[in-house]
């Protein structure tokens, strides 16, 4: 069963005064949707971090011995895990609930793939499909041909491509059963994308694409084009796709439901590659030969102009916020994509591997979800009503009372509580406690029980005041959380 009542471990590691995961304060009941999430990683390997986007001074989750990333394949926002290729090409997950990081496998494995962060498939040298799970029961399937690639559907069927010949066969299956559904038979292709909503599949051929539907398999037809693709990008809605030829200057722009092919935007030089902002804003063209890009607003097919960025897996990107983030030698600085004016630099943030996500698990939670259900006085423990003579008299006692209520006394704060981590292990609690220590002030380990779990806070206090309190955390130089009440 998963730990869904974890959500709030993982706030410790925060340097202002935002409430604490068991506060009632106005935050938490005002907040909806899943926050802007950026994950961190230093591209040598390290202690990675997680920050609520666009604060970048104090990290809401941490983890030590990261891998060097090389990309990220998913994310999984039930399970909380974030799964991803390394440096080596080894697959792994990112468990933001446990803090976390898991080998998936120590085999090498090609065309990995996953869409729902915690299922990876991959292909290995004999050419069979491999799916990690992160409960166990890894499945394997040998299909009739060697695969060549494997693309995870978010319905959770798989696709698979294989090269007979001069053609390239196409399977269907859905884990952990190993019939194939349906197939199809194509002419030789070349590297392949699906729509982000997964219900087609884009293939390059000699000069064109060939489109296929994710749900049969059944060819929808085929884009013929001046040269041989180099680089294609879908809509997040797959209503069209933007493709760059080795030989056009010009992006064309595929119409799924007509079918016709448009010119979208002349560019100086053939581009090296693309990409296509998450929400569909804006499209990054790679410049040929230098440390550039074009930016492209989707909306109107508009050449804004050109930046200065180095081209990685992770960026340039688009920002959850709509500002464009360029990867300089050692910054990485935030544009306006409008005015490709600069509005800030994260210092040393080129150093880093950046992730953008969604999510709601770090969010604190109310401590009246957790209070025991209570039942009006007048109903006995099975539940019944109270008789009507009961009912009559306690009415006309109400009507007859006219003496007012007694005013609402709010009871005395009890004070305010540094809170420097929460861990799942005493032994780490204990040890991380016995390092702090401010102004003749020692940390100590509490425990607490959530959802049947122990639960081990690293805290300081309680102070008389917040005030007192934030400076004990400051004085620390630690990250640090804040919440009313005893620890």
């Amino acid at each position: 069963m998963r730990r869904l009542s974890l959500l709030a471990l993982l706030c410790a590691a925060c340097t202002n005064d935002r409430a604490a995961p068991d506060s009632t304060s106005t935050l938490v009941a005002e907040a909806h949707g899943p926050e802007p999430l950026l994950l961190r990683v230093p591209r040598v390997g390290g202690t990675g971090r997680v920050y609520i986007y666009p604060k970048l001074d104090s990290a809401v989750w941490v983890v030590d011995e990261a891998p060097p990333l090389d990309r990220v394949l998913a994310f999984d926002p039930d399970a909380g895990t974030i799964a991803f290729v390394d440096a080596k090409g080894l697959p792994g997950r990112l468990d933001l609930r446990e803090t976390d990081v898991v080998k998936a496998s120590k085999a090498k494995l090609t065309s990995l793939s996953s869409a729902n962060g915690s299922d990876i498939y991959g292909v290995n040298p004999k050419g069979e499909i491999v799916r990690l799970n992160p409960n166990g029961g890894d499945w394997h399937f040998k299909p009739p041909v060697p695969a060549r690639a494997v693309f995870a559907q978010p319905n959770g069927d798989l696709i698979v491509t294989a090269n007979k010949g001069v053609q390239t066969l196409v399977l269907k299956v859905h884990p952990p059963d190993d019939i194939v559904q349906d197939s199809a038979v194509l002419p030789l292709s070349g590297r392949a994308v699906r729509t982000q909503v997964g219900d087609r599949i884009y293939f390059t051929v000699d000069s064109g694409l060939v489109v296929v539907k994710a749900k049969d398999l059944s060819p929808v037809g085929a884009v013929q084009l001046d040269s041989r693709v180099r680089a294609l990008a879908p809509t997040p809605s797959g209503d069209r796709i933007y493709v760059a030829t080795s030989a056009d200057s010009g992006i064309s722009i595929v119409d799924r439901y007509s079918g016709r092919v448009s010119t979208g935007v002349v560019l100086p030089s053939a581009p090296l590659d693309l990409r296509m902002d998450g929400l569909g804003r804006y499209l990054l063209a790679r410049f040929p030969k230098a440390d550039s890009a074009w930016v492209i607003a989707i909306g109107t097919n508009r050449l804004v102009g050109a930046v200065p960025t180095r081209w990685e897996a992770d960026l340039p990107a688009i920002t959850p916020d709509g500002d464009l983030a360029l990867l300089g030698a050692k910054d990485v600085v935030l544009v306006d994509p409008e005015k490709l004016a600069v509005k800030s630099t994260v210092a040393a943030g080129a150093k880093d591997f950046w992730y953008f996500f969604a999510w709601d698990g770090f969010r604190p939670r109310p401590q009246g979800l957790d209070q025991p259900v209570t039942f009006p006085s007048d109903s006995d423990s099975l539940g019944l009503r109270p008789t009507a003579s009961s009912t009559s008299a306690s009415s006309t006692a109400a009507l007859h009372d006219t003496s007012a209520a007694p005013p609402t006394v709010k009871p005395p704060s009890a004070g305010f509580t540094v809170s420097f981590a929460a861990l799942l292990s005493e032994d780490k609690a204990q040890q991380l406690a016995s390092t702090i220590k401010v102004a003749g002030n020692s940390a100590h380990v509490v425990s607490t029980t959530t959802a049947g779990s122990p639960i081990f806070r690293v805290v300081m206090g309680p102070f008389a005041t917040r005030a007192e309190a934030d400076k004990i955390g400051r004085a620390s130089k630690r990250e640090y959380w804040i919440y009313e009440g005893s620890p």
